[in-house]
């Protein structure tokens, strides 16, 4: 096995929160612990930062035992991340006590209010200095008395982070009350904000002064990350191209989604309709207007591929059942249903978009087919509720061409491998 493919082993050790094996690469494989800070995961991230982001105290300590270094940080462009720049608090506080370095930005995260002033006191400046993705303290503050205080010492309410381009309360709107407060506090709100939080005078507001606001879309307008190419932080908390209608419907707001549906034309209606895969009112619109899927342009149609990635199997039914194409998709660049459903091991949908007629043959942007769109997901996603196997068989009965060498997960690695593709 060359060097290579040790750190692969070591680095899907990590990921997996294989404890036993980052324990045995690391004593059978000296040089691992030699270069145990070198940046190999995504992003540029050093081993520790990566198991500290999972969460999994064992293997940090294992990392720890050989060597780790608790001040190393990735060196992502837009502003690196360390130990403590995640959503692990307890594991937090294990590091701190273990010597990792507090800056203002994990202490705002940890609610340690008496050392964030200690820090603004020092040096004032800090309330709006960055850190991870160029992030300020207020993208990371929960407590209200810390976004208080950082507010009443010149925090910047509406900073944007660097590399999502995005405010706090942008940041928050899958944290209801922090994101309330945000807004409580003079926060800029957005249509999808008001949405996610379940308020329909804000929503109705929203119409009432805008109508053109229920037309905003994720990566479209202002719902991007400007000159980074890092993507709009909606892209990860809602996904992208969400629109007003979609969220409401997944977010399951009836209030909301009544109050946009009055306010929608018959295609977004239908769009709707079919996102909450209710097969009545799909059929009473097509009654009263039997060309509407037909005609919807290519960016309504791609609402399948969406739904696959957010693993909707009843709402690609009911759209297939509509008449949408199977393969759907905004142009020939972006990913179909099938890769979609396949990325997340969804065999279910798979099954279903190959007995529409979904090609296991049309590849996206960055060249994969749908059988390496489940390679790739076996690794990167790994979707626990995921069957990778199952998916990778039956597209390889669909007859989805074989890559020219076996990767992925072991077990899809193993698949490969019965259908007589090489290591």
């Amino acid at each position: 096995m060359n060097e290579q493919m040790i750190i692969e082993q070591f680095k899907q050790a990590i990921l997996s929160n294989d404890t036993v094996e980052t324990n045995r690469c690391l004593n059978e494989h000296p040089f691992l612990a030699k270069q145990i800070n070198e940046p190999w995961f995504a992003f540029d991230t050093p081993a520790i930062v990566a198991a500290a982001a999972n969460g999994n105290r064992e293997v940090v300590d294992v990392l720890l035992e050989h060597g780790a270094d608790l001040h190393a940080k990735s060196s992502w462009w837009a502003g690196g991340f360390g130990v403590l720049h995640h959503d692990h608090h307890e594991l937090s506080r294990y590091l701190i006590e273990r010597g990792a370095p507090v800056d203002i930005h994990a202490a705002s995260a940890l609610g340690l209010l008496d050392t964030v002033k200690e820090m603004v006191e020092t040096h004032p400046d800090v309330v709006n200095q960055r850190g991870p993705d160029g992030q300020v303290p207020l993208h990371f503050a929960t407590d209200h008395e810390i976004i208080d205080f950082l507010l009443a010492h010149g925090a910047d309410i509406d900073r944007r982070d660097i590399d999502h381009g995005s405010t706090p309360a942008q940041w928050a709107i899958d944290n209801a009350d922090k994101c309330r407060f945000l807004i409580e506090r003079g926060s800029a709100v957005d249509i999808f904000m008001a949405i996610h939080i379940g308020d329909t005078e804000l929503v109705r507001s929203f119409i009432c002064t805008d109508p053109e606001c229920l037309q905003a879309q994720v990566g479209r307008g202002s719902f991007t990350s400007g000159d980074s190419t890092g993507g709009h932080i909606y892209v990860y908390k809602i996904g992208a191209n969400t629109r007003p209608f979609y969220l409401a419907a997944r977010r399951n707001h009836p209030e909301i989604v009544d109050l946009i549906a009055k306010h929608s034309p018959s295609n977004q209606r239908l769009m709707l309709a079919c996102i909450q895969a209710d097969e009545a009112a799909v059929q009473t619109l097509l009654e009263l207007d039997s060309n509407l899927v037909q005609s919807l342009s290519p960016e309504d149609l791609s609402l399948i591929a969406d739904a696959a990635w957010n693993n909707e199997v009843q709402a690609i039914r009911v759209m297939l059942d509509a008449g949408f194409p199977a393969d759907s998709r905004r142009n020939h660049k972006d990913f179909t249903a099938l890769h979609n459903a396949a990325m997340q091991g969804n065999d279910e949908a798979v099954r279903l978009l190959l007995a529409h007629g979904a090609s296991p043959h049309l590849t996206h942007g960055f060249g994969g087919n749908a059988l390496n769109s489940c390679i790739w997901g076996s690794v990167h996603i790994r979707d626990s509720a995921g069957d990778y196997v199952a998916v990778a068989e039956h597209l390889i009965q669909a007859g989805a061409p074989l890559p020219s060498q076996a990767s992925g997960s072991e077990d899809v690695m193993e698949v490969l491998l019965r259908h007589g593709v090489g290591k």
